[in-house]
């Protein structure tokens, strides 16, 4: 598995704010605080499927440094994790791709979800820095039960079971949830994956449907969502969410700001204000005409 050089590592750390000289002694500290400085820093977005002229997405480990560390862009879950187990690598932790389906209002989903099993100091433990709005938002370890925060006062929820869907009861997969403020703290989930080792040939098919099928949620709607950070603590205590026209702020239970964008103009501006997603000319043509363009209400 790809692994990136002391160099690229170094432009990494650029990337998302964190030089050697900050980084904790602690392994499992380090992993926590590049997880919170990548959420932050490195925006979950799908701009290349609707800002592009070719809407393809490359899970190539140094054509994802080019496009997220040089280029300053970000990406989905494959792209973003794929990145992030390359920089851990590099830094000596054993990192394993695993698998997900994600839950719906439809149900589960097919393959389509990545996520990174890392090992620290003989404890594995999931680290996720590709799912967006409720993903979590540090190291969580692969015992099942465990319950943690997420951005307070929401918490979440992991464990190894199995699922009604099963034809045999006795398989299992781990299940991660999370109970939302307001929801009664009702744990309702996520996403699944299996313990089994995926291989990037496995990646490529789910990539390809991901960022084609029709029904793919990426290819119906321009989304983006980067973390509010606490720079002292290292930690995340809110999201800034795009979805179509839609941008919202919020800092652990409360909204900041919730807006709608009346234009494609105003959403390249939002990208750059609130994502750092610079577009270039070709890229905001490449929208125009397409069903996802934001269209000015005339008359």
């Amino acid at each position: 598995m790809s692994s990136y050089t002391p160099a690229q590592l170094d432009a990494y750390f650029e990337r998302i704010d964190y030089p050697r000289s900050a980084h904790p002694e602690g392994r499992l500290a380090l992993v926590d605080a590049l997880q919170a400085r990548q959420l932050a820093y490195v925006p979950f977005e799908d701009l290349t499927l609707h800002y592009s002229p070719h809407r393809v997405l490359s899970l190539e480990p140094d054509d994802l440094f080019e496009k997220i560390v040089q280029q300053r862009k970000g990406g989905y879950c494959m792209e973003l994790n794929t990145l992030f187990g390359a920089v851990l690598r590099g830094l000596g932790f054993k990192v394993m791709h695993l698998g997900g389906r994600v839950m719906t209002p439809d149900g589960w989903t097919g393959m389509s979800h990545m996520v990174n099993i890392v090992t620290v100091d003989n404890q594995r433990y999931l680290v996720d820095v590709g799912y967006g709005r409720g993903g979590p938002m540090r190291p969580v370890p692969l015992v099942s039960g465990s319950e943690f925060d997420q951005i307070a006062p929401a918490r979440g929820r992991l464990l190894y079971t199995s699922l009604p869907e099963h034809s045999d009861p006795s398989q299992r997969v781990w299940l991660y949830s999370t109970a939302e403020p307001g929801a009664g703290g009702e744990f309702k989930p996520q996403y699944c994956f299996v313990d089994v080792e995926l291989f990037p040939a496995d990646y490529e098919v789910m990539n390809f449907s991901t960022m084609t099928a029709r029904t793919s949620l990426f290819v119906q709607y321009v989304l983006a969502v980067r973390a509010v950070l606490d720079e002292e603590k290292n930690e995340v205590i809110g999201l800034v969410t795009l979805f179509g026209d839609s941008l919202k702020k919020r800092v652990r239970d409360k909204v900041e700001l919730e807006e709608k964008l009346g234009s494609e103009a105003q959403r390249i501006e939002a990208l750059e204000k609130w994502f750092g997603l610079v577009l270039s000319e070709k890229e905001k043509s490449a929208i125009k005409g397409t069903a996802v363009e934001i269209l000015e209400k005339t008359g």
